[in-house]
């Protein structure tokens, strides 16, 4: 767990929301989201995914990741296709984070709740098969944007939506693209088991986060 930058060093709001990524924050999703990419590409004939294209698919919207995958071929035959597919096939080999529920009912009612994801139907439905629901007081996906992560537009409805400032949230994300949105918002940014990520702080398990709220970031 590292200290404060100089960009957030200053006059401190108190932090009123805590918002998550959700693939690699919520979940250990790497091995699901593979198997679901190379189902789609199994099926139009193509190899498995190589470790830049995990990397990519693991961080980015299925649009963005379609469009990296089949570049130059026809888009809309494979997003048609990726639309009839049945996602619960693949949350099995989704994981629950370790600590993950006891932290959120530590959250609460205290600080008000988000996800910022670029996961589009399958969020919902994920969060209804590991009943996390009732633990969140906003969902906003990449279908709920114009312009998904990095793009501020995700983490800006989740600011306008609570009336808060972004210096009162934190977000909790693993991947460049949610560093570049916590940049690109001003929000906190926490690293999270991922010790190469730059951020604000960075932590190993959401225990830290905790002792971070009680003792440090407020």
């Amino acid at each position: 767990m590292n200290g404060k930058t100089e960009k957030k060093n200053g006059n401190r709001q108190k932090i009123k929301a805590v918002i998550f990524d959700c693939d690699g924050v919520l979940f250990d999703s790497k091995d699901a989201n593979t198997r679901f990419y190379n189902s789609i590409l199994a099926h139009f004939g193509k190899p498995p995914l190589k470790d830049n294209q995990v990397e990519y698919v693991h961080m980015h919207s299925l649009a963005d990741s379609i469009r990296y995958l089949f570049q130059g071929e026809n888009l809309e035959e494979v997003l048609d296709y990726c639309r009839k597919l049945d996602f619960k096939d693949f949350n099995k080999y989704l994981k629950v984070q370790e600590g993950l529920v006891d932290f959120l009912k530590y959250l609460k009612p205290a600080y008000r709740t988000a996800i910022a994801t670029n996961r589009t139907v399958s969020m919902a439905l994920v969060l209804k098969e590991f009943a996390l629901e009732a633990y969140f007081d906003l969902v906003v996906t990449a279908a709920d944007v114009k312009k998904p992560k990095p793009h501020p537009e995700t983490i800006e409805k989740i600011l306008d939506h609570f009336a808060i400032k972004p210096e009162e949230a934190i977000f909790i994300g693993d991947s460049e693209v949610d560093r570049e949105l916590a940049e690109n918002t001003g929000v906190v940014f926490i690293s999270y088991k991922n010790p190469l990520l730059e951020g604000d702080y960075r932590v190993e398990s959401f225990e830290e986060v905790k002792k971070l709220l009680e003792h440090e970031i407020n």
